[in-house]
């Protein structure tokens, strides 16, 4: 296979898809002013990865926006709001360049993003298109170059739409899904997050109990953002958080 030679910035701007590439078995040349500078190849001794099977798991995961119109309650994503417009993906709230749209590229490789049951349940009920502005980090996630963070309350939130349909059809996609250690890490509730819960919820009387264990488990997994549409964890400043629908 030739390599690819690419300039300095299409490099950094296209680098979550040439690392892929990379880990496929291509051999990719960044180049300035005409001179090679550097190349991204694959790790000595680790198997390229199957360039096919990685697109396969990122449909696989795209393919759940959506797919639980009609399960949850519309009375449980209070306030009510019209749907923000296309070009908004998160917005930043904390500790987060203000300027513009929050651009995903700004979260290094392997970093850890927790999302909790208020961005899954967007995404996979795709209210008024809503699921659109999580699809880069769903992208992202699917193609390895993020890791999920979900919480055992985030799982709940999300099985019990549908559950309260008796589908389990889709209750077992979801549960999959969630287990897929390439793409998610499941952390469950324990004494440690108990306690940190109990600490942010007396530093932060505004949240509630679900809202102090999402913010503890995102802190205590080491994910590097929140991901959130509950108004409460918007308004924190105990920890990096993205408001993944509000404008």
């Amino acid at each position: 296979m030739p390599d690819t030679t690419l300039g300095v910035e299409a490099a950094r701007r296209r680098l979550p898809e040439l690392l892929e590439r990379a880990a496929a078995g291509e051999r990719i040349v960044i180049q300035r002013h005409r001179t090679p500078m550097a190349a991204l190849v694959p790790l000595a001794g680790q198997a390229p990865v199957d360039p096919l099977l990685r697109q396969r798991q990122i449909q696989s995961l795209m393919a759940l926006q959506g797919s639980g119109r009609g399960c949850w309650d519309p009375q449980q994503r209070q306030p009510a709001r019209p749907a923000p417009p296309p070009p908004a993906f998160v917005q930043p709230v904390q500790n987060l360049p203000r300027q513009g749209a929050f651009n995903p590229r700004l979260l290094a490789h392997g970093s850890r993003i927790a999302l909790d049951g208020t961005a899954l349940v967007a995404f996979l009920a795709d209210a008024k298109g809503a699921g659109k502005h999580l699809e880069p980090l769903m992208h992202g996630i699917g193609a390895g170059y993020w890791i999920g963070v979900v919480s055992s309350l985030s799982l709940m939130r999300v099985l019990e739409g549908p559950l309260a349909r008796s589908d389990e059809a889709l209750t077992q996609r979801y549960i999959q899904a969630f287990n897929n250690p390439h793409h998610w890490q499941l952390i469950p509730s324990d004494g440690a997050i108990a306690a940190a819960a109990v600490r942010l919820r007396r530093q932060e009387p505004q949240l509630d109990d679900s809202c102090a264990i999402e913010l503890a488990t995102a802190i205590q997994s080491g994910a590097v953002v929140l991901v959130t549409d509950h108004p409460a964890l918007a308004q924190t400043e105990l920890h990096p958080v993205l408001s993944a629908l509000r404008t």
